[in-house]
């Protein structure tokens, strides 16, 4: 069972588009060519269509939308959308991709009566106004039924065409009585920080109105704001993101008890090297499961359908490195004041589940997860949950240093070399106490890492390193116990 997916055939995979319709879920989503790494090759995507009724096992149908040949409107590429079933009938809309058009990205409407086979309209519904909006990055349009509003909106991802040239990123909001004659209202998101507000949605739940996006900028990752309002003003929530930089392009659906899922992408790399540049697509992660607090704010935690998929156990030794560590009866204790220990466990597997329970004591620094490290601890990630700073991250180590500093050292020479996601790749702020239970739970498939923080937040990775051990335990300057530890495959 392949608990991060791909297509069938091994296309790389990305921008769910899901849909839950009489007891299933359907996923729609981008498909790149094969033997493609780059730009534009890669984005001539084609709408694939997987359906489940338990978020585990999956069929693959046909095709959705293919991109045209010759002159069509989408010759290079379906691009994201969305799909809703409305007056009985699947409707999609999606991006047709003509990138020899001055209007290089447009929203076009196809039409199903089994939800199968697809009918594209020849001509957009709608295209980007010069007057507002630059003529690219007009796309991923998100269409649902607004009953407070009693007519149907689309959102759209756009660029304003005034504004500091990074920072025109918008969601564009048009009406509709009847999903084909739309109304141009305007923004309704315009946070002023990103290029484009990639694959946006919108839903509601409770009192609270949510909105989503990816950034498609410096900050990537995929983002919601909320309001007890569809038109705002968009609150940005302490745990801002769903899932870390590399968990991309999430969108949500919910079923009939009203539980609702974000699924999104990890991406992978031209090659498998962990040093090479990152490309779009990838894999589907683990869906995130949307836990609502009181105060409209959303955690996130590991469905309980993937309980089913580890079931097990696989027995463990763990290996002191460094430091005071006690271990008795499934628990293991760090007397870490003023310096730091770290140890590994002798788990061989590719694919594995691990938990604990996590307390601290006294904690002026940090305790963590050792995760993909070589012996010394020179090369490593760590999920790590900082006591002074209120924070939890996963940082990738070596952390890269200044030129001056790397040639100055002379014990150590071997540094890396700084990347697009630096070296705390993912992180949020975290309120963590003394003595306070935080349940871990991550999920390692062959590189690709999913880690739950106490049900609140969630991290993705990937990592290509092959790796002496796969995983242990750190804490500097303080006191951590790691209770209720188990290995599951």
């Amino acid at each position: 069972m392949n608990i991060f997916r791909r297509n069938h055939e091994g296309l790389v995979s990305g921008d769910a588009i899901p849909l839950y319709h009489n007891g299933v879920f359907h996923i729609f989503y981008l498909t790149s060519p094969p033997n493609t790494v780059n730009w534009p090759e890669r984005i001539r995507t084609t709408w694939q269509h997987a359906i489940t009724k338990d978020l585990i096992n999956w069929q693959e149908l046909e095709p959705a939308l293919v991109p045209g040949e010759g002159n069509a409107i989408d010759k290079d590429g379906c691009w994201t959308g969305s799909a809703i079933y409305a007056n009985g009938k699947f409707h999609i809309f999606y991006t047709a991709a003509d990138l020899d058009s001055k209007y290089q990205q447009k929203i076009v409407h196809a039409v199903s009566d089994d939800g199968i086979s697809f009918v594209k309209e020849t001509t957009p519904c709608i295209v980007a106004d010069a007057d507002y909006y630059e003529t690219v990055d007009w796309r991923d349009p998100y269409v649902f039924y607004n009953e407070e509003d009693a007519c149907y909106w689309i959102l759209i991802a756009g660029r304003k065409n005034n504004g500091p040239d990074t920072r025109r990123g918008c969601i564009v909001l048009y009406k509709s009585q009847d999903l084909y004659k739309w109304m141009h209202y305007g923004p309704i998101y315009d946070p002023g920080y990103t290029n484009v507000t990639e694959c946006p949605e919108m839903f509601k739940m409770g009192e609270y109105w949510y909105i989503s996006h990816s950034r498609f900028s410096e900050s990537g990752g995929t983002v919601y704001r909320y309001s007890k309002s569809p038109y705002g003003p968009w609150r940005t929530p302490k745990y801002d993101g769903i899932g870390g930089r590399r968990f991309y392009a999430a969108k949500s659906a919910a079923n009939d008890e009203g539980r609702r899922f974000y699924f999104g992408w990890v991406h992978e790399r031209a090659t498998p090297d962990d040093k090479d540049h990152w490309c779009w697509g990838g894999d589907f992660c683990i869906p995130h499961e949307i836990v609502q607090r009181t105060d409209g704010q959303l955690d996130f935690k590991m469905p309980e359908e993937f309980n089913e998929c580890f079931t097990e156990r696989v027995d463990s030794l763990f290996k002191r490195q460094q430091g005071d560590i006690n271990i008795n009866d499934g628990s293991i204790t760090v007397d870490s004041i003023g310096k730091m220990s770290f140890g590994f466990f002798d788990i061989k597997e590719a694919k594995y589940r691990f938990r604990c329970t996590l307390t601290m004591d006294d904690c002026r620094d940090s305790v963590g997860i050792i995760l993909k490290s070589n012996e010394e601890l020179s090369e490593y990630y760590l999920l790590s949950l900082e006591f002074p700073m209120q924070r939890v991250s996963l940082t990738k180590f070596p952390v890269p240093m200044d030129p001056y500093w790397a040639a100055a050292s002379v014990a150590v020479k071997d540094f890396s070399m700084a990347e697009v996601d630096g070296p705390r790749v993912c992180e949020k702020s975290f309120n963590i106490e003394n003595n306070q239970a935080i349940n871990l739970d991550i999920v390692v498939d062959n590189g690709i890492m999913e880690m739950f923080i106490d049900d609140k937040v969630t991290f993705t990775f990937r990592c290509y390193r092959d790796s002496e051990y796969e995983i242990g335990l750190l804490v500097q300057d303080g006191k951590g116990k790691f209770d209720n530890i188990v290995f599951q495959k």
